[in-house]
């Protein structure tokens, strides 16, 4: 029966055909998730296989999920709605899945593999001098191979959203235009194309976008006010969050340089992206972050996350007090205390 559905299905030149098998779901329902909204659903066999079908004049990012909304899946995965006899599979080793059955399925499927092994190596090899930067210059070449071999396709763009994080957002610019036009029609593509207008607009030697959130304490804090503090010269507005374990490991050089020109001026304004208070007073009283914080609890729906288009933590523009300006972002580990030891000299 199968076998001829799919037969039937591959005559058709946008027509695509999704069968996979998520073995260890509870839910009798398998959801298709496209830009946050279901667009369609199947129910579940006993066995735990699934089939969707339909057609795809143009080609989108989605997600097979047991639940309707993606953060409450058990078993989920990523795909690209493209024609195809598209199929799911377990990660070998991993709870995670992958897809086959299409051009931008297969490289993402081994972009998938690659990536894994990665991870593997950077585990296996944690706190060895060198490790996270090999890690991260073969990734980055991943990545950057993965984009200029595929302006055709949604893989491509899956590449430059990851690069689009850390890159000059000019660069990521001219990246997006060289799409073809077909691919600037994906939701995926208008996501970054606007986006990447918000980091053009917070990159460096531009006005920084003021903003007012409440403390811990439930005081409502004014970016303008933490400006125009007396003897403040740099403010870095941090973008992070208790959840996130890369933030937390970016502490330890937070405190060491705000401990070191604090007194000099330097000074931080926190935005945490966290959805709980408790977690959010927690992290900062245990990892004694004694600068300014706010946040709204809204998670990723943050509004001052996403008046600066943070799609990605941490995250952090260092703003000269007098003026406004930025005149850097992202800077990470020894990088933030350097620059403020340059600037404060």
């Amino acid at each position: 029966m199968l076998s001829a559905l799919l037969a039937s299905c591959a005559g058709k030149d946008n027509t695509y055909f999704i069968h996979g098998n998520f073995k260890d779901t509870d839910s009798h329902t398998i959801y298709l998730i496209c830009s946050n909204q279901v667009i369609d659903s199947t129910t579940v066999k006993e066995n735990g296989e699934f089939t969707f079908n339909g057609t795809a004049d143009i080609p989108q990012l989605a997600y097979v999920a047991d639940a309707r909304n993606i953060r409450n899946a058990i078993n989920s995965c990523t795909i690209i709605i493209e024609p195809g006899l598209l199929s799911v599979f377990p990660l070998e080793n991993s709870a995670d899945y992958y897809v086959t059955g299409s051009k931008s399925n297969n490289l993402y499927a081994e972009f998938t593999r690659k990536a894994q092994e990665l991870t593997n190596y950077y585990e296996s090899h944690e706190g060895e001098e060198g490790v996270l930067e090999e890690v991260e210059a073969k990734y980055d070449k991943i990545l950057t191979d993965g984009v200029s071999g595929n302006k055709d396709n949604l893989f491509g763009l899956l590449c430059l959203k990851e690069l689009a994080y850390e890159q000059d957002p000019a660069l990521t610019r001219q990246m997006l235009d060289n799409f073809k036009p077909l691919i600037h029609q994906a939701d995926l593509w208008k996501q970054l194309d606007e986006r990447n207008q918000k980091m053009l607009a917070t990159s460096a030697g531009h006005q920084y976008m003021e903003f007012s959130q409440t403390d811990q304490f439930g005081n409502v804090i004014s970016s303008k006010d933490v400006m125009a503090t007396p003897g403040v010269k740099y403010v870095l507005i941090d973008f992070w969050a208790s959840w996130c374990g890369p933030c937390m490991r970016e502490v330890p050089f937070l405190k060491e340089t705000y401990g070191k020109y604090f007194d000099k001026g330097f000074q931080i304004l926190g935005v945490s992206l966290d959805r709980s208070r408790d977690p959010w007073q927690k992290a900062i009283v245990e990892n004694q972050m004694n600068w300014i914080h706010v946040s709204d609890l809204k998670y990723w729906d943050n509004e001052v996350a996403k008046q600066y288009g943070i799609n990605s933590i941490p995250a952090n523009f260092l703003v000269e007090a007098a003026t406004g300006k930025i005149v850097a972002t992202n800077l990470r580990g020894q990088n933030l205390e350097k620059k403020i030891a340059e600037l404060l000299k």
